[in-house]
């Protein structure tokens, strides 16, 4: 029987006293769900550089058909969050300019995705399309990483099919001596360092920090194990954001 509920089976606990305890607790509950999702962002100008504010900004989900309008604040500066893994077009409309669309957008889980538009004098019913691969370097954060897709890792020889063998794809990334659970170190930090998520949801042990799924207990009980065909990407962050300054491995 652990303490805390050796306290609360005593008579002289009072309700009161747990109900702030729970709140704490929640409150302090990082909101993991939505690094599930990526973001596009940028800036919309005129041929001489000046921003274009209240230009429409319209985001087309290629495989669901869902389309977003958002508009740009006075600096001419849009963002998009909360966009689901996938395949967009962006289009940029403005009185007074030509139409710029942005074709074959993709975006990965917990990614931002920098499109500026450099729109044209013209009339809105011009429309022209852009089909160049947007620039790989992202200059909206520091984290390092990448995105793995499902026919990627099916295609990949996996040691006992296990996901986690995947990690150490990525530079900075490797297993202690002995291999054994728990001995996955990015960047020279321990393994409880990394954090796991499956589906935005948080999966790490907090006693050793390896992953809930596919991982093997103190006692060498062997876990749940996540079929490779059921995962459609695996993403690697490396120096995390902010949001995951609790955990700075991977």
């Amino acid at each position: 029987m652990s303490l805390s509920r050796q306290r609360l089976n005593s008579p002289s606990t009072r309700p009161g006293r747990v109900v702030p305890l729970l709140v704490s607790i929640f409150l302090l509950t990082p909101a993991l769900a939505q690094t599930n999702f990526g973001r596009i962002l940028g800036a919309v100008e005129d041929n001489s550089g000046a921003a274009v504010s209240s230009a429409q900004i319209t985001i087309r989900d290629a495989q669901r058909g869902t389309s977003r309008v958002y508009m740009t604040d006075p600096s001419g500066t849009y963002v998009a969050p909360d966009l689901e893994p996938g395949t967009y077009s962006v289009r940029a409309e403005a009185q007074g300019f030509k139409t710029l669309e942005r074709a074959s957008v993709l975006v990965e889980v917990a990614s931002d995705v920098r499109l500026d538009f450099r729109l044209q004098p013209g009339q809105v019913s011009e429309t022209v399309l852009v089909n160049e691969a947007v620039p790989l370097v992202n200059t909206t954060s520091a984290t390092l990483g990448g995105t793995l897709s499902n026919q990627e890792i099916n295609g990949l020889p996996l040691n006992g099919r296990n996901y986690e063998n995947l990690l150490q794809l990525r530079p900075g990334v490797m297993r202690y001596p002995g291999g054994g659970f728990s001995t996955t170190s990015a960047n020279g930090l321990r393994a409880e360092d990394n954090a796991y998520l499956v589906d935005g949801l948080f999966n790490s042990e907090p006693y050793s920090g390896q992953a809930i799924i596919n991982g093997a207990g103190v006692a060498g009980d062997s876990a749940t194990i996540l079929p490779i065909d059921s995962i459609q990407e695996f993403n690697v962050q490396q120096n995390p954001p902010a949001e995951y300054g609790w955990k700075p491995g991977a």
